[in-house]
C-alpha cells in the first residue's frame, strides 16, 4: 500500500489541504487515481513548494528523470536486473514464470516465418525496448516493426503490432492495463494484444492507420489472435503451445 494515499497518512502529515486535482483512497489498497500527476512526490512538492518525506522521515528524490539519466543509471545495475522507464522513473520488471516467457516466445516464433518474404518486418522482444509518450521505454514481450533499427540503438522504431503477457499478481495487471493508453499515445501502433498467463484468453485494442483511439474488443477465450495487418492469424493452441494448466 502506498501510505500517500491513505486519508490517515494525509491527516497526520501536516500537510496543508489537497487541491481538487488530488483524490484520496477511501479503502486500504492503493488508488490508481491518487493523483492525476504521473509523478506523485514531483507534483506534491511543485505545489507546495517542499521536499515530500515518507513516513520514516525519509527523503525521497522526487525529482523526474531523463531518459539519458535513466540509461546512464540502469548500465550500472547488476546483471539480471531489468527495469522500464516510464518516462518518469525506473520500474523493476519482477521474474516472469516459464509459462510466461513460453507464451511469449510462441508468439514470436509463430509469427516469424508468417511475415511478408523480402520485407523488412521483423518480430522482437522481450529485451528490445520501444519508446512511447514522454520518452519511456517499455519492453514488450513480443511486437512487430518493419524499421531496420540500427545496431546501437536503443529502441526500435515505429512498432506496428505489440504484445503484453500479463504476469501473475494484481500489481502486475495493473501496469499492463495502464499500458492501453501509453500504447495508444504511439501513432505506429495499429494492434495491442493483451495475452493472459494463467488461463487461454487475450484482448485486442486495435485501430486503422490515421485513427486515434482505439476499438476495444472484449476478453477472448477462443481466438484466433487476428493480425490482419499482416495476414496472419495465431490460433490459442500456438500461443498456449506446451503451457499446461492444471
Amino acid at each position: 500500500m502506498d501510505p500517500t494515499c491513505h486519508p490517515v497518512w494525509w491527516q497526520s502529515s501536516g500537510l496543508p489541504a489537497h487541491p481538487r486535482r488530488i483524490t484520496l483512497s477511501a479503502g486500504g489498497d492503493t488508488d490508481h487515481g491518487c493523483i492525476e500527476c504521473r509523478c506523485l512526490y514531483q507534483g506534491l512538492a511543485a505545489i507546495w513548494g517542499r521536499k515530500i518525506m515518507t513516513v520514516a522521515a525519509r527523503q525521497i528524490d522526487w525529482e523526474v528523470w531523463s531518459q539519458s539519466r535513466f540509461l546512464a543509471w540502469a548500465e550500472t545495475q547488476p546483471e539480471g536486473c531489468r527495469y522500464e522507464f516510464d518516462g518518469c522513473r525506473p520500474v523493476a520488471m519482477a521474474p516472469t514464470t516459464v509459462g510466461h516467457n513460453r507464451i511469449g516466445r510462441n508468439i514470436r516464433e509463430t509469427i516469424r516465418p508468417r511475415l511478408p518474404v523480402g520485407a523488412p518486418c521483423e518480430t522482437y522482444g522481450p529485451q528490445d525496448a520501444i519508446e512511447t509518450v514522454g520518452g519511456a521505454l517499455r519492453e514488450p514481450d513480443a511486437f512487430i516493426a518493419c524499421s531496420r533499427p540500427h545496431r546501437t540503438a536503443i529502441a526500435v522504431p515505429a512498432p506496428i503490432i505489440v504484445f503484453e503477457v500479463v504476469s501473475p499478481g494484481r500489481g502486475n495487471r495493473q501496469r499492463d492495463e495502464e499500458k492501453v493508453d501509453e500504447y495508444e499515445s504511439v501513432p505506429s501502433i495499429l494492434r495491442y494484444v493483451v495475452v493472459e498467463s494463467e488461463r487461454r484468453s487475450f484482448r485486442a485494442f486495435w485501430r486503422e492507420p490515421g485513427e486515434q483511439a482505439w476499438h476495444r474488443e472484449s476478453p477472448d477465450t477462443a481466438g484466433p489472435i487476428r493480425l490482419p495487418e499482416f495476414g496472419i492469424d495465431l490460433s490459442l493452441d500456438e500461443v498456449y503451445s506446451g503451457v499446461g494448466f492444471d
